[in-house]
């Protein structure tokens, strides 16, 4: 286990268009394609995912993409959706 990993986490559909990856009380919202066959989530390419995601998913991309692969029940995608921000911090 890497510094800053934590095994205890959840993925969570929330709403129609958004998938929230969650490490305890932190967590980060992806978009997602809603009404679409396969559903979709987008998530920010390796150059781009330091830059745009929260400090505590800094260099952790490859972890966090497979659990989001392996719960979200969404093929992922690389990029934005409709050009909209890569995602946003929240806290519960």
């Amino acid at each position: 286990m890497q510094p800053g990993e934590d095994m205890t986490f959840e993925v969570e559909g929330r709403w129609k268009e958004e998938v929230i990856y969650w490490e305890g009380s932190r967590g980060f919202v992806f978009d997602a394609g809603w009404g679409v066959q396969p559903l979709v989530l987008y998530v920010p390419s390796e150059a781009e995912w330091d830059s745009v995601t929260a400090e505590w998913m800094v260099g952790r991309r490859a972890l966090i993409v497979s659990r989001l692969a392996e719960r979200s029940g969404h093929v992922l995608r690389e990029g934005g959706y409709k050009g909209g921000p890569a995602g946003r911090t929240v806290l519960r």
